[in-house]
């Protein structure tokens, strides 16, 4: 039996002879190291799952954790006032610690929404509880950085300007400033690395400006707070959005589930003299850096160094909109991209305001195979893939501004209903203006599927200007092929949508809109 021994200098296999290992070089760099990543505890939690992180973290044996927030739960200091607040923070951070200190390795804090509890105008006691425990706890500085291997690792606290000044800034311009001016210092490192709980501050026009004075250094960044894991490649540089460690699992998943990035998983960084190797760890399985790539939203795209504004309007007809504040608009956007040419392929389209958004599903997008509320169980969505694209709140603005980015790119629906302009009317625009919008969002829907057949709604619901409206939208689409306006406030008032559904599924059939597989 052969004795290889590979503490010897030459110990390359001799030409031409055969051996049980092959030439690959040993993984053994003695500047490489790894690290871990864990995110969001809070948020809902399903209890059990940190502890069992603690546990696959010991087992991995990382030279160091660090987390992106948002580890309790946190308490809003709304109900109860400032001594149930205290208490309440005190308790869970207690808890959180017992959990740490399971650890056989180094851990680092970074500061989420729930760690330091948002501030609001006036009522600033959850905030002040939550910041007081984690000085007590983690001292002065909720943002930090450090070296490790000459590397450098920058901890930003996303909450320092959510403390209930007007306006919110969340990293605030003092910290921006001192992030520089250490990035700048620390220029020659062998890899930086951000790491930030919030997504909308490195998505902010604020951050693209922070990121001209930094494009020159080899960096990563990495975030939490929206409890699922995405990718996204800005400049060159790679920017992820990781998933939970318990957290809340959101948009009516149960279960892990990778299509939409949702999972509870511990990130790997092995830092390699190349730069960084990254792999999500899921309790059940291993997979690489790229879960799902975003591709697009608010501040995900690869937007240019130069670029001046987000919210840069071209012809002044269309705008990002925010939600209502009980979703995420941006995310629900990503997701219809998403879903409407992977998953949906649609033979009909919903689209428009709240109406559409309630009819099709709070959380449902159109996917089949995907579980979706009860309500859904009828003709209407079982004969035909239904995409839902009905945002509450949305406006004429709006929904063209979705139209144009993307929502329909790679579809080909045969049947579109529209249903948008009643927030306008209810904003105060004349009948007139809300007209044209409406208009616009027709042919802009005509114009991304040529083909199909689409029905104006005018305004579903009694909203002033409602019948001045829909004469003028009679009048504007009068001769236009494949478009009619329809008046079914009565036919809703009385039947709702399943009264809807019932007219559509019969015009379906006058024009042959074949069912959905």
């Amino acid at each position: 039996m052969a004795m290889y021994d590979f503490r010897k200098k030459d110990s390359s296999p001799e030409k031409g002879k055969v051996l049980p290992y092959t030439d690959k070089p040993f993984l053994d760099a003695p500047e490489d190291f790894h690290f871990a990543i864990i995110a969001d505890r809070g948020g809902s939690e399903r209890k059990g799952f940190f502890g069992e992180t603690m546990k696959a973290l010991n087992l991995l044996r990382p030279e160091f954790t660090i987390c992106v927030g948002d580890l309790v739960e946190g308490c809003n200091g709304l109900h109860g006032g400032k001594e149930v607040a205290e208490r309440t923070i005190k308790e869970q951070s207690d808890e959180l610690e017992k959990f740490i200190a399971s650890l056989d390795m180094r851990f680092f804090y970074v500061v989420g929404n729930h760690d330091i509890f948002l501030g609001w105008p006036g009522n600033r006691i959850g905030h002040d509880a939550s910041k007081a425990e984690w000085v007590k706890r983690h001292g002065k500085d909720t943002y930090y950085d450090f070296m490790y291997k000459d590397c450098h690792f920058v901890c930003l606290d996303s909450m320092e300007g959510r403390d209930g000044r007007v306006p919110v800034q969340g990293i605030t311009d003092e910290q921006y400033a001192w992030a520089l001016k250490s990035l700048k210092e620390h220029a020659n490192a062998r890899w930086t690395f951000l790491f930030v709980h919030m997504p909308i501050d490195w998505t902010s026009d604020k951050f693209l400006a922070f990121e001209r004075e930094i494009n020159s250094i080899n960096y990563t960044l990495f975030c939490g707070d929206w409890h699922n894991h995405v990718k996204a490649v800005r400049h060159g540089k790679n920017c992820y959005m990781l998933g939970t460690c318990g957290g809340g699992f959101d948009y009516g998943v149960v279960r892990d589930d990778l299509r939409y990035g949702i999972m509870d998983s511990v990130t790997w960084v092995t830092v390699t003299s190349r730069g960084p190797v990254i792999a999500n760890l899921q309790l059940s399985g291993i997979h690489g850096d790229e879960i799902q790539r975003c591709s697009t939203t608010k501040g995900w795209i690869e937007t240019p160094l130069d670029y001046p504004d987000h919210r840069s309007v071209y012809d002044g007809n269309d705008a990002e909109g925010t939600g209502d504040g009980s979703y995420d608009w941006h995310f629900r956007h990503a997701m219809i991209l998403r879903n409407d040419a992977i998953v949906v392929k649609p033979d009909v389209v919903i689209a428009g305001d709240g109406i559409i958004h309630r009819w099709g599903g709070f959380w449902w997008y159109g996917d089949k195979m995907y579980p979706r509320p009860p309500e859904l169980d009828t003709p209407f969505f079982n004969e035909h893939r239904v995409l839902n694209m009905g945002f509450i709140g949305d406006g004429n603005e709006n929904l063209l501004w979705r139209i144009r980015h993307g929502e329909l790119d790679e579809t080909s629906p045969q049947y579109i209903i529209l249903h948008i302009g009643s927030e306008n009317l209810k904003k105060g625009d004349s009948p007139e203006k809300t007209a044209e919008g409406i208009v616009r969002n027709a042919k802009a829907l005509k114009s991304a599927s040529p083909c199909a057949v689409i029905r104006v709604l005018s305004p579903l619901e009694e909203v002033p200007g409602r019948k001045e409206t829909l004469a003028l939208l009679e009048k504007k689409l009068e001769g236009e092929k494949d478009m009619q306006v329809l008046d079914l406030s009565q036919m809703y008032a009385s039947g709702g949508e399943r009264a809807l559904e019932a007219y559509f599924l019969e015009d379906m059939k006058t024009y042959s809109v074949s069912p959905g597989k």
